[in-house]
């Protein structure tokens, strides 16, 4: 009989197992080493908070203008503009550095848009300031001197407003053209294109930059009520006749002539065909109809034939509106016309003075004359 063989074991109090390798012992840091990431830590939070501070600076010296240039800038706003693009606007112009802090800064006092106007700015101003001034209607407000010609249309007036910077030119139209302005001269005064023709009265004005087509208009028809004195308000009516009327005639006369002097000549002629419609129902102007079709040095048969109310040859009497802005001389010349009996005239090509003659025959043979002169 074999003896019983026992199996080895490891003694009952050892923990190792066959293939599991011995653990390592934990090492104790140094009193440097935990001295050291202390110091580092220290340092990165430092750091940290000197950029912050850096930045804090930076931002607090551009929102309350602690030290910062005194540069002026004009800005000239069309549209209203959000905070955002305000800030953009501002930056771009060097009133500001950080568009994010301006934008920011706006939202918190509740502001959606910046109203359109113009204004002068200036780097010096804190972030409250600027938008305390933005937010009024205008703090500042250039002016311009703009002078209207006597004769001047409104479309011609119309281009001197803009090229002026005043007001745009199809705003300017539109508005004379449907504005309902309180005058009392006129309140018989159709609402039709042109209307305020005759009403715009040539003189020197001073206007504001990009000013309201409205409160433009209104300022010359304030002019045009100043200078229709009561005088010249006594005289229309004791000739029968409506301020219309003069304004219409004295267009006329301030279109056709050239030459002061013959102004009351030229409302003779006029008046005179007025006044015998039954035997000179048309006036026969050229004036008028190149206000229709635009100026030409020499009309056509063509032209003489174009159907337009303001074709004086076709259509009897007056035009449907004054073709000109005219001066005080050509309305007091449309109150008072010489007293002759002249119902034709021709302009003189060479000097502008015009040849009166009473019958037609008459003047055809001074419009040859005319013509001979021209070619010459």
């Amino acid at each position: 009989m074999e003896p019983v063989k026992r199996s080895s074991s490891a003694p009952s109090g050892s923990r190792k197992s066959a293939g599991q390798p011995p653990r390592k012992k934990k090492r104790k840091r140094s009193v440097a080493g935990a001295l050291g990431g202390t110091l580092s830590y220290i340092l990165l939070v430092l750091g940290v908070s000197l950029i912050l501070a850096t930045v804090a600076i930076l931002v607090a010296n551009d929102m309350f203008a602690l030290v910062k240039d005194g540069t002026t800038v004009m800005l000239e706003f069309d549209e209203d503009l959000a905070p955002g693009e305000m800030a953009r606007v501002l930056q771009e112009n060097g009133l500001i550095k950080y568009r994010w802090i301006f934008t920011l800064f706006a939202n918190l006092k509740d502001i959606e848009n910046f109203s359109s106007g113009t204004f002068q700015l200036s780097a010096s101003m804190d972030y409250g300031q600027m938008i305390s001034t933005l937010q009024r209607e205008s703090t500042y407000q250039e002016t311009v001197d703009v002078t209207i010609p006597e004769g001047y249309t409104i479309a011609q007036i119309a281009e001197l407003m803009e090229k002026a910077r005043v007001c745009g030119s199809d705003d300017f139209i539109e508005t004379a053209n449907t504005y309902d302005f309180a005058h009392e001269m006129l309140e018989d005064v159709p609402m039709v294109e042109n209307r305020l023709e005759g009403y715009l009265f040539p003189d020197t004005y001073e206007f504001y930059v990009n000013d309201r087509p409205v409160s433009v208009i209104n300022k010359m028809l304030n002019n045009f009520v100043d200078k229709y004195t009561d005088e010249m308000i006594a005289l229309t009516e004791e000739k029968g006749m409506t301020i219309a009327e003069v304004v219409n005639i004295a267009s006329l006369i301030e279109r056709e002539c050239r030459i002061p002097d013959e102004q009351t000549m030229i409302s003779g002629v006029i008046h005179n065909r007025l006044d015998n419609s039954d035997e000179y129902p048309y006036l026969d102007i050229d004036a008028t109809l190149l206000y229709a079709i635009g100026h030409k040095e020499e009309l056509t048969a063509e032209d003489l034939e174009t159907d337009t109310p303001y074709n004086t040859r076709l259509y009897p009497g007056l035009p449907p509106t004054a073709i000109c802005n005219p001066g005080i001389s050509a309305m007091l010349a449309a109150l008072q016309p010489a007293e002759h009996d002249y119902y034709y005239y021709v302009a003189n090509p060479q000097t502008g003075a015009h040849v009166f003659s009473r019958t037609l025959e008459e003047h055809n043979r001074a419009v040859a004359e005319m013509r001979a002169l021209d070619e010459e």
